[in-house]
């Protein structure tokens, strides 16, 4: 478990998988996301039980926050395709319940996120895209420190056509460097 000052990343559990199955069912999500066939009760199952495995390359996280002394989840995060030679990872945030949008959680849970990446697995560099017409995001990930590296040109095909994706990346010294900056 991870602790900020408003948000808490845990690890995935069984009963949170009502809530994956509503946020990946919303058009809205799924407009963020590489997935694009359903995802059946099944799947979502399979897939809770492989990110708990010890064999899993990817840690996932439940975003929780507090609302009037209750835990309720909001989102998850991840850091997937963890590449342990090269000591670099992917980074990445759906904030499930909309009503949540906009309010900070998302960059304090990006900041645990990298925190974590950065000091407990001991990555090199951290990564992460943003399709274009979603490019109000990649402000999100600038504020943690990430900077835009590179685009992929029309590399995904979403409502009818194809999009380019921004790459954004984030060196370990560089994000050290900001935390002796911070602490200033």
């Amino acid at each position: 478990m991870l602790k900020g000052k408003n948000v808490i990343l845990r690890s995935v559990r069984k009963d949170d998988l009502q809530n994956l199955l509503k946020w990946c069912d919303d058009p809205e999500m799924l407009q963020n996301m590489y997935l694009y066939l359903p995802i059946s009760e099944f799947s979502e199952e399979k897939w809770i039980e492989a990110a708990s495995s010890s064999e899993a390359n990817d840690a996932i996280f439940v975003i929780e926050i507090s609302v009037e002394g209750q835990s309720v989840a909001i989102g998850t995060c991840a850091v997937n395709k963890i590449n342990w030679k090269d000591r670099n990872a992917e980074i990445g945030i759906i904030i499930g319940e909309k009503k949540y949008w906009d309010k900070g959680y998302g960059s304090e849970a990006l900041s645990l996120l990298v925190n974590y990446g950065f000091s407990q697995l001991n990555l090199h560099r951290i990564w992460a895209w943003v399709f274009e017409f979603n490019y109000k995001r990649i402000p999100l990930f600038q504020r943690i420190g990430l900077q835009q590296e590179g685009c992929l040109r029309s590399a995904i095909f979403k409502n009818g056509r194809y999009w380019d994706i921004a790459i954004l990346g984030l060196l370990k010294n560089e994000w050290l460097n900001n935390q002796k900056n911070n602490e200033m």
